[in-house]
């Protein structure tokens, strides 16, 4: 798990580098890649917050190499699905597993802390920050896949990825 560019699909790298550029030039905002890859049992962990018990889910994120979380953070989901965009696969002869094909975006606030809120309006244009950055997106590349607009539960406005 990591935030290395490097290891995402050239598209993946190339939409990501020109929506970090693009956004605080048109809307002086600064954002940053927050994940690109995800091993299988970082997935299997994330999958598990919000719909096993906690000794269960931290059981899994100690496997995973992840801190635990207390029962109010086990209350939210992460992920949506088993077959992220984010997972790798450096273990098989499958070059195509290896890279990427999702990034998520992370927003800083002007003192430079991640925030946290979906609905933050970090550069008090009276504006959704996420909502403005989907659109930047979706001009830099229309075929990118926006969690934006994912409806309901599965909405994640931070993720974008490539389509198959």
């Amino acid at each position: 798990m990591s935030r290395a560019l490097a290891k995402a699909t050239t598209k993946v790298r190339n939409f990501a580098e020109k929506l970090v550029s693009e956004t605080k030039r048109l809307l002086n905002i600064d954002i940053f890649v927050l994940e690109v890859d995800r091993p299988f049992d970082v997935q299997v962990a994330y999958y598990a917050q919000s719909r096993e018990p906690l000794d269960v889910v931290n059981k899994l994120r100690k496997r995973a190499w992840l801190d635990p979380i207390d029962e109010k953070e086990n209350k939210r989901a992460v992920t949506w699905t088993m077959n992220s965009k984010h997972i790798t696969n450096l273990a098989n002869d499958t070059e195509s597993d290896d890279l990427s094909r999702a990034v998520d975006i992370g927003i800083k606030d002007k003192n430079g802390k991640y925030v946290t809120d979906a609905n933050a309006d970090t550069n008090k244009d009276k504006k959704i920050d996420f909502n403005q950055i989907g659109l930047i997106g979706k001009m830099i590349d229309p075929t990118m896949i926006w969690g934006g607009d994912w409806k309901g539960r599965k909405c994640d406005p931070q993720h974008w990825e490539e389509p198959v």
